[in-house]
This record gives structure tokens, C-alpha cells and sequence, in this order.
């Protein structure tokens, strides 16, 4: 089964402590954590930004550091967010379907048919007959990796799958996070 890492287990709080703001019926409060959410945001990616500059001037031992950091689920999690990943989205994404073929070992195909904007459209096969619940676990699997490997996208489209009802992911969007839309979709350095 799925062993939860501490960015889920911290994504899917954030994701709880959203909503909860979003049922609030006072939305000067919903606006006020939404902003306090964006200010801390600007801070911590401004700190990532100078961290990686600082790093980056160091050449190739630099570039290293950099691709162990984009390498670790946090801190690539966290450069992927704020626009300075060593890869850019295209990259991270076609290395997560790369790890996503040996990890679905005969259940299915994914095909990437068009990363534009921050959108990112695959196409996912599962193979044989299967049931509803084998394409369901198929779709969170490869949703899981997309995720994790480019939580700057916009939107994941994902086609070839019947619909089998709503897979909750934790991801959180950063426009949610943010309150807005405008987000990067990422940077090579």
C-alpha cells in the first residue's frame, strides 16, 4: 500500500485548514488568512531564491547541490512551487511518467500528449478488461506522481479513463493556496 510521507500528511492538512477558512462565514477572515497564506509564501520563496542563488554561483559543485535538492521529494516540492527547480515542469513531468512505467508494471500505459501553460494533458490506458476500481486505483497512482513531481502545474487533465467518481489526491493548487491564479509553471535555472 501507499506509505503517506510528511508532504502529504502536511499538504492534506493545509488542504483541511482551506476549507475550513472556506466555510467561514466571515470573509474578511477567509481574505486576511489568504493574504497572510501569500505573504509567507513571498517570503519563503524569496529565501529559496537567494539559497539557490548563492548555490548556483558555486558552478558546477553548485548545479549538483541543486539537482540533489530538485531530486528530494521536500525542497523539489518546495523550488517546484516557487519557480526554481533545476527542470523545468516538462522535464519533471516526463521523468515521473519514465519512474510511472516501471511502477505500473503491466496495469496500464500513460502517454503525455501536451504540457501548455501549466496544463498538463496524459493520456492513462489501463490494461485488460479491469474493473472500475482497478482504473480508479490507476488514475490515483499516476495522479500521485504527477503531483508530486510538478506541484507548480495548473490543471491536470487526464483522458482514456472512465470516470469511476472522485479520487481525492491532497493536492492543493497554489492559486488555492494563494487566493489567486497566476502561478509560475516553473523555471530551468
Amino acid at each position: 500500500m501507499h506509505k503517506t510521507t510528511e508532504v502529504e500528511r502536511q499538504t492534506g492538512r493545509i488542504e483541511e485548514l482551506i476549507r475550513k477558512l472556506e466555510l467561514s462565514a466571515d470573509p474578511d477572515l477567509l481574505a486576511t488568512a489568504q493574504e497572510l497564506v501569500r505573504s509567507l509564501m513571498e517570503l519563503y520563496g524569496a529565501g529559496l531564491e537567494r539559497i539557490t542563488d548563492i548555490i548556483f554561483a558555486k558552478g558546477d559543485a553548485g548545479r549538483e547541490i541543486l539537482d540533489q535538492f530538485g531530486r528530494d521529494e521536500l525542497v523539489g516540492n518546495l523550488l517546484a512551487a516557487n519557480g526554481l527547480h533545476p527542470l523545468d515542469l516538462e522535464a519533471r513531468v516526463r521523468r515521473a511518467l519514465e519512474r510511472l512505467h516501471t511502477r505500473l508494471r503491466g496495469q496500464g500505459t500513460v502517454e503525455l500528449l501536451d504540457i501548455e501553460e501549466g496544463v498538463i494533458r496524459l493520456r492513462v490506458r489501463a490494461s485488460g478488461s479491469g474493473c472500475g476500481s482497478s482504473a480508479a486505483s490507476l488514475k490515483s497512482t499516476v495522479e500521485e506522481s504527477i503531483y508530486e513531481a510538478a506541484p507548480d502545474l495548473t490543471r491536470l487533465v487526464i483522458e482514456g479513463l472512465e470516470e469511476t467518481g472522485t479520487v481525492t489526491s491532497g493536492f492543493v493548487p497554489l492559486e488555492k493556496l494563494l487566493g489567486h491564479a497566476g502561478v509560475h509553471n516553473g523555471a530551468g535555472l
